[in-house]
């Protein structure tokens, strides 16, 4: 992980812009009835072109060694562009599967011109908002954010999923002092209430997350960054 770090150090201390290609490997931890268990993997990849469009996908994986006693994957995929160092999703894919059973699947196109989205070519849902992100490109919106406004203490975004749009605000906390392989960093904590999520970033790793607590529909979960490769 010292390595790691190294290597995030000199790609902005180099002038990285806000949004640039890579790829990071988190580890998976899950609370369940067991405890706090180190469960498996996430894998974000986030590929751009030569128009500011992106493509950003996760995948999160129950090691093998775990799947008779704990199975958890999701695979998400967010599609669309940077316009001003503003997000702009257009389609976003989730498919989510906790234990036996399928939690998300869903298809979202969006309309960003015209503020509407529909969700498995079914539901439609309008927004007053020209600007809606979904669960994935959210890290990019929050990321964006906080390098044009760093000192604000609340980000609001309207996000997307299958319930419909909501008004979701991050509210900065106190710093916090992380620790990731024995390395301490100097963080930020920020807390949506709405989407249950808490994330920490640091300016000096270029706003990536570091950790990520998300809880789901039963389970809580901890991904802690393990490696980044800039590409």
């Amino acid at each position: 992980m010292k390595k790691v770090i190294f290597v995030i150090l000199i790609l902005i201390n180099s002038g990285s812009q806000a949004l640039s290609p890579y790829e990071a490997r988190y580890a998976l931890n899950a609370t369940t009835d067991l405890g706090s268990l180190k469960v498996g993997t996430a894998d974000f990849k986030l590929e751009l072109n030569g128009n500011n469009e992106f493509t950003f996908s996760s995948q999160s994986y129950t090691d093998s060694i775990w799947k008779k006693l704990y199975n958890y994957t999701r695979y998400e995929k967010s599609i669309g562009s940077l316009e001003g160092n503003i997000i702009r999703g257009r389609l976003y894919d989730i498919v989510e599967i906790e234990k036996d059973g399928v939690t998300k699947n869903n298809k979202i196109l969006i309309n960003q011109n015209e503020g509407f989205v529909i969700v498995n070519n079914d539901k439609k849902w309008g927004s007053d908002s020209k600007i809606i992100v979904d669960e994935l490109n959210l890290y990019l919106a929050l990321s964006e954010n906080l390098q044009k406004n760093p000192n604000l203490k609340e980000y609001s975004f309207h996000v997307i999923d299958e319930k419909g749009i909501q008004l979701v605000t991050f509210i900065k906390s106190e710093d916090e002092t992380i620790s990731i392989e024995d390395i301490n960093i100097n963080s930020i904590k920020l807390t949506s209430p709405e989407l249950k999520i808490s994330i920490n970033v640091s300016e000096k790793y270029n706003y990536i997350p570091l950790i990520i607590n998300r809880n789901s529909s039963k389970t809580r979960f901890r991904l802690v960054l393990t490696s980044f490769t800039p590409r």
